[in-house]
């Protein structure tokens, strides 16, 4: 940030050098005929002339190189003369007769670079799932800094809704609807002040995924070979369904073709104390079990699934 200023030097941060000198004048060396009873007032500015008021009347200009002279009555005068950027030096002076009183004025320029008052650093997150509320934030690395800020957001997709803290360090944003998209959140911070250096426009990206679709995993298969060890096999399952309470258990029976199978462990007799075993030994809610039959396989099979909510039923196989 670079500014530019011109002062005399008696404001704070300006500069000046002036010198003020009394000397009585030698009618004798004057070129111009000098008005009795008046002493002289010379001034000069460098590098500039500027015009000099005396007791609030504009009477000439400064010299440059030497002090243009000025006659004027003796006594206590106000001398103004008005330098750039209406910056105004301003003193009382006393003219004496046969005097001469030197006002010598230096305008120096004064460049001075400032560190702008805001480095923004704007923060999301990396990824979110679709319905999930994003927050983007702004943050101000210049520590202590007092200059008020002006934070002008775009989000896009348009169909991105911003909830809430638009004109803000920080936005909220809902993600519904806009699985598979990118977010962009573009910040524009400007203060009103340091725009042409400091204005900045950043911007950060979040991928919303979409939800996965949720699916019935396998707990077990086996062939039924005798029911105390389908209990052990049951009691697995049942310990993996108290583990997600929110999931049903659904059980496929196949019905065997062989000897044993159609006499001893038939569907209908298994499904039973299958049931009966899960709910009455086991404790499992009654509402939380499904025993569908599958179909025919060479001997009597369970295939047991634990299905979360919103996954597809699993369907017997041939």
């Amino acid at each position: 940030m670079r500014n530019i200023r011109y002062n005399f030097l008696f404001v704070i941060g300006l500069m000046l050098t002036l010198g003020i000198a009394t000397a009585f004048a030698n009618p004798l060396d004057e070129k111009v005929k000098r008005p009795k009873n008046t002493g002289i007032l010379s001034v000069k500015t460098t590098p500039t002339s500027y015009p000099v008021k005396v007791d609030g009347q504009v009477i000439g200009m400064t010299g440059t190189t030497t002090g243009a002279e000025f006659f004027l009555a003796p006594g206590l005068h106000t001398l103004e003369i008005e330098g750039p950027n209406g910056q105004v030096f301003r003193k009382e002076i006393e003219i004496r007769k046969d005097a001469k009183n030197c006002i010598c004025l230096k305008i120096v320029e004064t460049t001075t670079n400032r560190a702008c008052p805001y480095d923004i650093r704007l923060d999301g997150p990396e990824k979110v799932l679709e319905g999930d509320l994003i927050t983007f934030a702004a943050f101000n690395a210049v520590s202590g800094s007092a200059t008020p800020l002006n934070y002008v957001w775009r989000v896009t997709p348009d169909t991105a809704k911003v909830t809430s803290g638009l004109g803000t360090p920080a936005i909220t944003v809902d993600t519904t609807g806009l699985g598979g998209q990118t977010v962009r959140a573009e910040l524009d911070v400007y203060d009103d002040v340091y725009d042409a250096k400091c204005r900045q426009k950043i911007s950060v990206p979040t991928e919303v995924e979409k939800p996965k679709t949720p699916e019935a995993f396998r707990c077990d298969s086996f062939d039924s070979v005798s029911f105390d060890d389908d209990k052990a096999r049951f009691d697995n399952c049942s310990i993996s369904l108290q583990s997600n309470p929110d999931a049903q258990l659904y059980m496929i029976l196949y019905q065997g073709t062989d000897k044993l199978s159609t006499t001893r462990n038939t569907y209908d007799k298994l499904s039973k104390r299958t049931l009966d075993y899960l709910v009455n030994v086991r404790g499992v809610d009654p509402r939380r079990i499904s025993i569908v039959r599958g179909g025919n396989r060479l001997k009597t099979s369970y295939d047991i699934w634990l299905v979360p909510p919103g996954a597809a039923t699993p369907v017997p196989q041939e």
